[in-house]
């Protein structure tokens, strides 16, 4: 009997460490998250266990794709150790993130997006890096790395930094969505990147970032649920006073027959000269948007409406390209192949 309620106790204990853990950093190849923004400062609230996480009041801005790629021989050149490279794409921009799988563990190399170009090389074997930890990361689980340095480029500003990041999976419970009628079981993973700038040898400012990411312990996809990052950057000297706070979501938006709407779009591949858009559904007052991998606009149109097949003139140079059709209801993004 004894032996019985120890296994007992051993096999729930498993069971519950393994609803409580973040799986992996990287998510599912091709996703789309939706980029949201709030006119209200989210509070994410204490961790800890048994959470009950809300939030809501969210306005779409447009879709992001996430696609994970190898290096080029160029970023092994300029991210020494990188493995991975995690690309997001909108209709405005894209924007990189260097990352280096060692086994287990996953060290940022750099990141590189409009206007901001930050290299993780301060020192050599890649100890400048920035270490997040070894997952999967079960709560309470924390890892400080305080060797973090390199340079960076911000705008007309450069130099070199250094400070610490710290990762915890610092809570556990239930995440509501309810614009998107979303509701499940998340653990959360929060980053704190505090770093000082210098000029030469001379502190000139300073600079955080922090995230949190909750995550499905049962979602195989190992995709966020949402994630919000604020971002301060605080150089007198260079008159940048910078807060800013950015969301998304990760959860496949509910929003109604309106938003399945836009969901029944779908592009004929490969495309000549036309972009032939098709839906099973009306679709009205539609902006299109045609951008390039680099995030470039090519094309745009707005007050288009859908219904069957609508054919959009486009001169495009072989290659893979973005269409993003949106309206007050949502927004939709697919692919485009030209042969």
């Amino acid at each position: 009997m004894k032996i019985k309620l120890l296994l007992t106790l051993l096999i729930t204990t498993c069971i519950s460490l393994a609803q409580n853990q973040v799986n992996s950093f990287y998510g599912t190849n091709g996703s789309i998250i939706s980029a949201v923004a709030n006119p209200n400062t989210l509070n994410q609230g204490a961790g800890g266990v048994n959470q009950n996480w809300t939030f809501g009041g969210f306005v779409p801005l447009g879709n992001i794709t996430y696609t994970y790629v190898a290096p080029t021989i160029s970023e092994s050149s300029t991210y020494p150790g990188t493995t991975n490279v995690i690309v997001s794409t909108s209709t405005s921009a894209t924007g990189k993130m260097f990352t280096k799988a060692a086994g287990a563990t996953i060290s940022i190399t750099g990141l590189d997006s409009a206007g901001l170009n930050i290299n993780f090389n301060g020192d050599t074997g890649g100890s400048g890096n920035a270490t997040l930890g070894a997952f999967p990361m079960v709560y309470p689980f924390t890892n400080t790395d305080n060797n973090v340095s390199g340079n960076y480029v911000y705008g007309t500003n450069s130099g070199t930094f250094s400070g610490t990041l710290t990762t915890t999976v610092d809570g556990y419970g239930v995440l509501n969505l309810p614009d998107y009628g979303y509701s499940g079981n998340v653990t959360r993973l929060k980053t704190v990147l505090s770093v000082t700038l210098y000029l030469s040898i001379f502190p000139v400012g300073t600079a955080s970032q922090t995230t949190y990411a909750y995550y499905e312990p049962t979602d195989t996809s190992n995709n966020f649920k949402f994630r919000s990052l604020n971002t301060e950057v605080v150089a007198a000297a260079a008159g940048i006073n910078q807060n800013v706070t950015t969301y998304e979501i990760g959860a496949m938006p509910i929003m109604g027959n309106a938003q399945n709407t836009l969901q029944s779009v779908w592009i004929q591949n490969p495309v000549q000269n036309t972009i032939n858009i098709n839906s099973s559904n009306t679709i009205d007052n539609a902006a299109i948007y045609v951008t390039d991998i680099l995030g470039k606009t090519i094309y745009q149109t707005k007050n288009e409406s859908i219904n069957g097949t609508l054919e959009i003139p486009v001169s495009l140079t072989k290659g893979i390209y973005l269409i993003t059709i949106e309206n007050e209801n949502g927004s939709v993004t697919k692919k485009i192949v030209k042969s």
